[in-house]
C-alpha cells in the first residue's frame, strides 16, 4: 500500500519590514540648582524639565500624557478615575520606565512593569466586557 504524500507545509508570512526599535531619546535642558544640564528625555515624557529648578538630579522625573476614564456623577460632574501615564525617574536606582495608575484619584498609585502593564491592560478589557454583557442583559 503506498504512503501518503506528505503534506504541503504552508508558507511563513513574510515579514514586510523590521521590528520597530524604540526612538531615541531627545536631549532637553533641566535645571538643577540654577544650572542648565542637558538630560536625554523619552519621546513620550510631556514635562518641561526647564520649568522648575531641582534640588538634586535624582528628582528629575519623566511623565507622559495622563488618560483617565470619566464616570458621570449623580450631579452631573465628570470624576476621573483610573488615571493612567507612563513614568521613569532615570537618575535613581530603579531607572526602568513604569504605567503608573491611581485608580480612585486619591494620589496612590500602583506600578506595572513590563508584562505586568499588559496584563493590567488586558484585565480592563476583561472587565469592559463584563460591564458589556450586563448592559446587553437588560435588552
Amino acid at each position: 500500500m503506498p504512503s501518503p504524500a506528505p503534506a504541503a507545509a504552508e508558507p511563513l508570512p513574510q515579514q514586510t519590514s523590521a521590528p520597530a526599535s524604540p526612538p531615541s531619546p531627545r536631549l532637553v535642558a533641566a535645571v538643577v540648582r540654577g544650572q542648565r544640564i542637558p538630560v536625554p528625555c523619552p519621546s513620550w515624557c510631556v514635562v518641561d524639565h526647564s520649568a522648575q529648578d531641582l534640588a538634586f538630579l535624582e528628582d528629575l522625573s519623566h511623565a507622559g500624557e495622563t488618560v483617565t476614564l470619566p464616570v458621570r456623577q449623580f450631579d452631573g460632574s465628570l470624576e476621573r478615575i483610573l488615571a493612567a501615564q507612563l513614568v521613569e525617574w532615570p537618575f535613581t536606582e530603579k531607572n526602568e520606565a513604569y504605567l503608573s495608575v491611581d485608580a480612585d484619584g486619591s494620589g496612590e498609585c500602583n506600578e506595572y512593569r513590563g508584562p505586568a502593564g499588559l496584563a493590567f491592560a488586558d484585565q480592563l478589557v476583561a472587565h469592559a466586557e463584563r460591564i458589556r454583557r450586563l448592559v446587553g442583559a437588560l435588552g
